[in-house]
């Protein structure tokens, strides 16, 4: 069964606002914002060059100051869907906060979120990020 092109837009707009929402998530600090949007078994490769998990990342958003931002824009340059996944690209200007590295510059960073169907809604299943600027 094929997806016509009315369809591919439907699930685009649904990811794009996925990817916007997941952001702003973040931003507000609260751990079981963004966690809606993750797939339990969530594989991240993360900015700070560790490969993390779903529950790791929970953890260090409720129990240390990771994942803690007075800034986070996220600026998409594309989306691809096929079938039950879909990709968004692009970069994010981030300003950690707590004790972190880089707390107070701003970073700018690469993203790659994945997307997949499971259950009737959409999850990110992984994620890369890696720095790119510091200042």
């Amino acid at each position: 069964m094929g997806s016509t092109e009315q369809d591919e837009s439907a699930v685009r707009k649904a990811i794009e606002a996925m990817d916007d929402a997941e952001a702003a998530a973040v931003l507000t600090g609260d751990p079981q914002g963004p966690a809606r949007l993750w797939a339990n078994d969530l594989i991240v490769n993360a900015p700070n060059n560790q490969v993390m998990r779903f529950a790791q990342i929970l953890d260090r958003m409720t129990h240390q100051t990771a994942l803690q931002y007075s800034s986070f824009e996220r600026h998409r340059e594309a989306t691809l869907v096929r079938r039950d996944c879909a990709v968004t690209m692009g970069y994010e200007i981030v300003v950690p906060t707590g004790n972190v590295p880089n707390a107070g510059k701003t970073v700018t960073r690469r993203y790659t979120n994945i997307y997949h169907l499971e259950e009737g809604g959409w999850r990110v299943i992984a994620r890369q990020a890696t720095n790119a600027a510091v200042e």
